[in-house]
């Protein structure tokens, strides 16, 4: 054995990361504030410098990150920052509390009431890495959904005939809505755009990151007034790069509010009043005051923390009875919450990682679900055959109808 091989072994044996999404490192002995480690397994290395000393059998960050993080080890959630912690920074009592339940009734509805959602079919045949956005069109009787990244795409199936057609894109797409004349608003890594779905071709409207290339666009949908909501997120970051931006029907984008993870599931209260927005990897969901005619937030409270439960809050949807749907990426799950934040209902799936739902079919009744196979290995997804598919649920309720993007005027169209 030559000196750099056994010099990258020693290093190596600093520190164990267990697996390659942890966000922390366990040192595998005493390490001095300045050491610079290679910390580790067969799939990823991460070489950080510690900001901290590091006792033997201690965590540190492997990469800088956001208050409010959930923070994983060997791949689980094990509690939420409540400071931020640069990269090679002790994490321990003083800046990380425990992911411990502290709502029974929660814990009970999600592990004891817990139903099997019955699916009533598999939609397509695409397998999707990290399908999202399922949205129905009525006047056509078609699906939407897209494929986030890797494989990023536009799907569309016709109900009526089973034919699917799919447009391959060059970028990541984030979320989709439907447009008028035969398009749709696409949020992607470079901005919002129409895709044209009749010669497939995107037309630009605004980028309002083009200073952060990291970012992409992520989830989104319109309010009640036609204007899109959208957040945005570095997807390979821990700290609170992700901003929510709306944009309006005159086609020009602002932002509203900053300090997001992986802002998703926006969604609104029947009467118009409240927003409800998911930041998944904080494990919350939030709800606003929101005033209809001019678009605006008032102040946030938490709707649903959980921070305690297996996975993240994503895409959402709402009922005609007022109540949140919301899929549980890695959680394996559908929940729905009454109005007051209660968990209502937990249907579980025949996959771990659901990312949206959306209501549509036959008088909104029909729950579409799209799910990923991200992270999932050669075994896993043998397990989980349905990973990546499109899945029609009986939620045993009707939903409501997305809202089309509505710009005022095409002659409007191109501002930014």
């Amino acid at each position: 054995m030559n000196e750099p091989e056994a010099d990258n072994i020693s290093q190596r044996q600093q520190a164990r990361l267990l697996r390659a999404v942890d966000d922390v490192a366990t040192a595998l002995q005493d390490l001095a504030c300045g050491t610079t480690v290679r910390a580790g397994n067969e799939a990823t290395v991460r070489e950080v410098t510690l900001r901290d000393d590091i006792r033997i059998g201690h965590k540190f960050a492997v990469r800088p990150l956001a208050c409010g993080l959930r923070i994983r080890k060997y791949g689980e959630f094990i509690g939420r920052t409540t400071a931020a912690v640069p990269a090679g920074g002790w994490v321990h009592d003083h800046n990380l509390e425990t992911a411990a339940r502290r709502d029974g009734a929660q814990a009970l509805a999600w592990y004891q009431n817990a139903e099997t959602a019955r699916v009533l079919r598999v939609l397509g045949d695409t397998r999707c890495h990290v399908g999202e956005n399922p949205l129905f069109d009525q006047a056509h009787n078609r699906l939407y959904w897209i494929d986030v990244r890797e494989t990023p795409a536009i799907h569309m199936l016709a109900l009526g005939t089973g034919q699917q057609t799919n447009w391959p894109l060059s970028e990541d797409i984030g979320s989709i809505a439907l447009a008028s004349e035969g398009r749709l608003l696409a949020a992607l890594r470079s901005g919002f755009a129409y895709f044209d779905c009749n010669k497939g071709t995107l037309r630009p409207i605004a980028d309002p990151e083009s200073h952060l290339p990291l970012n992409r666009l992520n989830d989104g949908r319109c309010d009640a007034a036609g204007r899109y909501w959208c957040g945005s997120m570095n997807p390979e970051s821990g700290t609170a790069d992700g901003s929510l931006y709306v944009l309006d029907r005159d086609l020009r984008c602002r932002k509203v509010q900053g300090d997001f993870l992986t802002p998703n599931g926006m969604a609104w209260s029947l009467d118009g009043g409240t927003m409800y927005l998911a930041d998944t990897r904080r494990g919350m969901i939030y709800a606003y005051p929101f005033e209809a005619i001019s678009g605006s937030l008032g102040e946030r409270r938490i709707f649903a923390d959980l921070g305690a439960m297996p996975g993240g809050p994503d895409g959402a949807a709402i009922d005609t009875e007022g109540c949140l749907w919301s899929a549980q990426f890695d959680g394996g799950c559908i929940v729905r919450y009454a109005p007051d934040g209660r968990v209502d209902r937990v249907l579980r799936l025949p996959v771990t990682k659901p990312t949206s739902c959306g209501f549509g079919g036959p008088g909104y009744r029909q729950l579409f679900v799209t799910t990923a196979t991200r992270g999932l290995g050669e075994e896993e997804l043998r397990a989980e055959p349905l990973a990546g598919r499109v899945l029609v649920l009986d939620a045993g309720v009707a939903g409501l109808p997305p809202v089309p993007f509505m710009a005022r005027a095409v002659a409007t169209e191109g501002a930014s």
